[in-house]
C-alpha cells in the first residue's frame, strides 16, 4: 500500500476508490505494524512533537513514588517518554481514529451485498410463490419476479430485494422496520400489507393497510391504506404520482384473478404472455387498440382468451407455449 494514499486517507482526502483501497488493506495481518511505523514517522516530522512540555520522567517517578517502588536503590534508566508516549497515544488515537472512519465510511443504509450469504427465491413466467420469513412476514411473488434477502435474515435487520412484483403482508416489529429495496426506491414498513412493483422501469406501491413511508432517493413520501404510488421512467414528466386504487384491481392476480378496467387489448396479451409463460404471435389486421372491460377467476390460458377472443373478433391457436392470435375470419 503506499504511503501516499494512506495518509490521504488519515487526512480524509482520499478519493472514493483510494478509501475503498485502504480499506480492504486494512484487513490483512500485516496491515498493523506497516501502519504504525507510518503513523510514527509522519509524527517524528510533524511540528506536534515541540508542542507537549510535560515533564514524563518526573510524572513517572512520582506515580512510583506514591506507590512506595522508588525505595529501592535501584536507578531507574531515563528514557524519552515524552515521545514514547506521545508516539503511543498518537498511534492509539490515531487507530481508534481509523477504527471510527472505517465505520463511519462502510454504514451506509441497510443493503444486501456480495460478501453476504444471500438467499434468492424466484418464479418463472406464469408462475407464482408464496414465502413465509422467519419473522413472520408473508410473501407472495407473482410471475417472472425474484426476492433476496440475508442468510441472517431479522438479525441486524429484515430487508429484502425485488424484481417484478410481489405482495408483502408484514409482521410487526417496531424495532426493526421491514423494507422491500427495488431498482429506484426503498418502501418502509412497521406492520402493514402492501403490493409492490418493480418491472421494466414501472414501479409501483399499493398500500392495502397500515402505513410506509417511500424513499425514491428524489422523493420522500408516505401513503395510507387505499394510496398507490406510481413511477414510470417511460413517462416523460418522470414525476411521483399518488393515486386512489382498487384492490382487485391491482391484487386480484394474489387470488388468481385478473381484471381489466379499460385496458388496451395489446397490453392484456402481452400481460397473459409473462403470466402464464407464452409466447404470443399477433398476425397483422387485428385492431390491438380497442380497451376491454372484465373479470376472470381462475381461468387457464384457453378460457381467457375464448372470453376475449368473443368480444374482441379474434381466434387463436395453442401450440405448447407458443400462441397465434388471428382476425376472426367471421
Amino acid at each position: 500500500m503506499e504511503r501516499e494514499i494512506i495518509t490521504k486517507f488519515l487526512n480524509q482526502t482520499a478519493s472514493p476508490e483510494e478509501t475503498r483501497q485502504v480499506l480492504a488493506w486494512l484487513e490483512k495481518p500485516e496491515a498493523r505494524k506497516f501502519l504504525e511505523e507510518h503513523i510514527k514517522k509522519t509524527w517524528d516530522n510533524s511540528s506536534l512533537r515541540d508542542e507537549d512540555q510535560t515533564d514524563y520522567n518526573k510524572l513517572l517517578q512520582k506515580i512510583h513514588a506514591r506507590n512506595s517502588i522508588t525505595k529501592s536503590s535501584t536507578r531507574i534508566k531515563e528514557i524519552p517518554w515524552d515521545k514514547t508516549f506521545r508516539v503511543a497515544a498518537s498511534i492509539v488515537l490515531l487507530i481508534g481514529s481509523i477504527i471510527f472512519l472505517k465505520i463511519g465510511l462502510e454504514f451506509e443504509e441497510p443493503s444486501l451485498t456480495l460478501t453476504e450469504k444471500v438467499i434468492e427465491r424466484k418464479t418463472g413466467i406464469g408462475e407464482k410463490l408464496t414465502l413465509n420469513l422467519p419473522d413472520g412476514t408473508s410473501i407472495v411473488l407473482n410471475g417472472n419476479s425474484s426476492v433476496i434477502f440475508s442468510a441472517g435474515f431479522g438479525d441486524k435487520n429484515r430487508l429484502v430485494e425485488l424484481k417484478g412484483e410481489g405482495y408483502f403482508e408484514i409482521a410487526k416489529d417496531s424495532l426493526r422496520p421491514f423494507q422491500v429495496k427495488t431498482e429506484r426506491m426503498t418502501t418502509t414498513a412497521l406492520g402493514t400489507a402492501f403490493n409492490t412493483i418493480a418491472r421494466d422501469g414501472f414501479y409501483a406501491v399499493a398500500l392495502t393497510e397500515g402505513k410506509v413511508a417511500i424513499d425514491t432517493g428524489r422523493d420522500k413520501l408516505k401513503l395510507n391504506p387505499g394510496q398507490m404510488m406510481v413511477f414510470d421512467e417511460k413517462d416523460s414528466l418522470s414525476t411521483v404520482k399518488i393515486k386512489p386504487f382498487e384492490i382487485e384491481k391491482v391484487i386480484g392476480w394474489k387470488e388468481g384473478m385478473l381484471h381489466f378496467e379499460r385496458v388496451q387489448l395489446k397490453q392484456i396479451l402481452e400481460d397473459l404472455a409473462k403470466w402464464y409463460g407464452v409466447d404470443i404471435e399477433i398476425e397483422a389486421g387485428l385492431n390491438v387498440n380497442k380497451r376491454v372491460i372484465g373479470t376472470f377467476r381462475n381461468k387457464n390460458l384457453s378460457d381467457v382468451l375464448t372470453g376475449l377472443g368473443f368480444s374482441m373478433g379474434f381466434q387463436f391457436e395453442i401450440d405448447n407455449n407458443r400462441v397465434l392470435i388471428k382476425k376472426s375470419s367471421l
